[in-house]
């Protein structure tokens, strides 16, 4: 057994809690711990919904997009499959049966793909170089009157590629096609406002900013067509089902205001300086 001081290089993956965002959490977990309820409904539940409109608007903010435009789900994995199968779903129902991701999506996306194709949606699995990079000729040349959606990630999970979603979300925009990027990696560590981007849905996730995991978001642009493809409540705007994770909210929201353009340059400085020296080896 290793008995020295641990090391921890994998953030990509998840990231260890910060005490200030468990401490916000708290009080949502032994004091106001009640469903959210409506503005009729009793004070602890009117505490609840009210923490948790703040938390979205905190999260919504940096994005630059209504809060109403922004729901919470489990994670990215959720928010992901939400995006790619609620427009699917939607679209097909209007001849639209054409989905177009790249070959190094997250599991989220490549499985979800997988299994529309199982459904009779038309999957196009663009190729990247030896970058990470896809080749925006390829993917304008692979639209076509059925694509309904193209799904790129921001920044890959393991090479580190940070695709031009400016440019594709261009693309898409002349071309009328829905445009969905996961941003699980990029969120708050770069700036994304869609007010500037025409992106239509962009998933987000706490764990990898010192939140908590089992908590994330989708964008969803006001007018894209999503089928709601888990039922029960009325929740989240009436776009996911189920009981709200206020804890979990309250959390995310911490961790959204906890990062700060210091600490992004920091974190810059730091991958530099480890570049550098791997190198030199």
């Amino acid at each position: 057994m290793f008995n020295g001081k641990m090391i921890y290089l994998d953030n990509a993956s998840a990231t260890r809690l910060d005490e200030r965002v468990l401490e916000s959490m708290q009080p949502y977990f032994f004091d106001t711990y009640a469903v959210a309820t409506s503005e009729f409904g009793y004070s602890q539940g009117i505490e609840a919904r009210e923490a948790l409109q703040k938390a979205r608007e905190v999260i919504a903010s940096r994005l630059n997009t209504a809060p109403e435009e922004f729901v919470f789900t489990s994670g990215s994995t959720e928010s992901s499959n939400m995006a790619i199968k609620g427009v699917m779903m939607a679209l097909q129902k209007q001849n639209k049966n054409h989905l177009i991701i790249s070959k190094i999506e997250d599991f989220p996306i490549l499985y979800s793909a997988k299994n529309l194709e199982k459904q009779g949606i038309k999957v196009t699995y663009l190729n990247v170089d030896k970058y990470g990079f896809v080749d925006l000729e390829e993917l304008k040349g692979s639209i076509s009157k059925d694509t309904a959606l193209i799904s790129i990630q921001h920044a890959n999970q393991e090479i580190g590629t940070i695709q031009n979603i400016e440019a594709i979300s261009q693309i898409c925009k002349g071309k009328k096609i829905l445009f969905h990027t996961d941003a699980t990696h990029t969120f708050t560590r770069m700036v994304i406002d869609v007010k500037k981007i025409p992106v239509d849905l962009i998933s987000v996730a706490a764990h990898t900013i010192h939140g908590p995991k089992g908590i994330g978001g989708l964008y969803i642009r006001k007018g894209t067509p999503l089928t709601k493809w888990m039922d029960g409540g009325f929740q989240e705007f009436n776009r996911r089902a189920g009981l709200e994770n206020i804890p979990g909210a309250v959390g995310f929201a911490r961790a959204v205001e906890l990062v700060t353009v210091e600490e992004n340059e920091q974190l810059i400085s730091l991958r530099d300086h480890l570049i550098s020296h791997i190198l030199a080896e």
